[in-house]
């Protein structure tokens, strides 16, 4: 039948052919079943990587930043309780400063600002007043310098990894509770109070460090360039 439809092909061509065309079509599957193969690992490669961005994005700090509690040991001598009895400080709800005068004086009026707002928050819970302290005051000054300058917002020193705000507490001697807080913020100088207010108060890790009646002390620095602020608390259960 074959000679029969080609008479000009003989039986031994005929079978030659179709193995040529078999081992083609066997060359074109093995290729692309590659190129599925290859199309297959790109596709999974790309939804590691989208994976991977996702759990980087979700893994970013939430402004405000988590804040530290740390408990110190105590020194051997401690100051009295009695060192709380009328060291309050009368608080108006507001938390615009005045701006006058250069930009100390700003920074000044907004960090009491923050500390009156504050302490209406605490008064609404029935708790003390945060009593300012010269000595941490100077310690969270210190640190918003040092992140405004070198331009990090951390807890933790950028090279050296060390937890620098306990270290300084330690040397003021400081002991028992104590915790930092740690802020940034690009928003206009008289309006960063109530921003800052508003989200810490609104953030439930910070409104717990706030509105915990087991610290007494506090300081609060402040840095910034006009433009980008930190923002600083540190709080603490005992004084020196």
């Amino acid at each position: 039948m074959l000679n029969t439809l080609n008479p000009g092909i003989q039986r031994g061509e005929y079978n030659q052919q179709i193995r040529g065309e078999a081992m083609r079509i066997r060359a074109l599957t093995i290729l692309l079943m590659m190129l599925l193969f290859l199309l297959g690992s790109a596709c999974q490669f790309t939804d590691q990587t989208l994976e991977e961005e996702q759990f980087t994005h979700q893994h970013t700090p939430d402004r405000p930043f988590r804040p530290l509690q740390a408990t110190l040991s105590a020194p051997q001598a401690s100051q009295s309780s009695d060192s709380l009895k009328g060291m309050g400080e009368d608080a108006p709800s507001t938390v615009r400063p005045t701006l006058t005068g250069d930009l100390d004086t700003a920074i000044l009026s907004t960090t009491n600002a923050l500390l009156s707002a504050i302490n209406v928050r605490r008064a609404l819970e029935g708790w003390p007043p945060l009593v300012r302290q010269i000595a941490l005051t100077e310690i969270a000054n210190n640190r918003a310098i040092d992140m405004a300058v070198h331009t990090y917002l951390s807890h933790e020193d950028p090279e050296t990894t060390e937890i620098l705000v306990e270290n300084m507490l330690i040397d003021s001697g400081y002991h028992g509770r104590v915790a930092e807080l740690v802020y940034t913020a690009n928003e206009p100088l008289d309006r960063l109070g109530e921003i800052a207010i508003d989200e810490w108060f609104n953030d439930p890790d910070t409104r717990s460090v706030l509105l915990n009646p087991g610290f007494h002390f506090i300081g609060i620095g402040m840095m910034g360039d006009g433009t980008t602020w930190k923002i600083v608390q540190v709080l603490a259960e005992h004084a020196p």
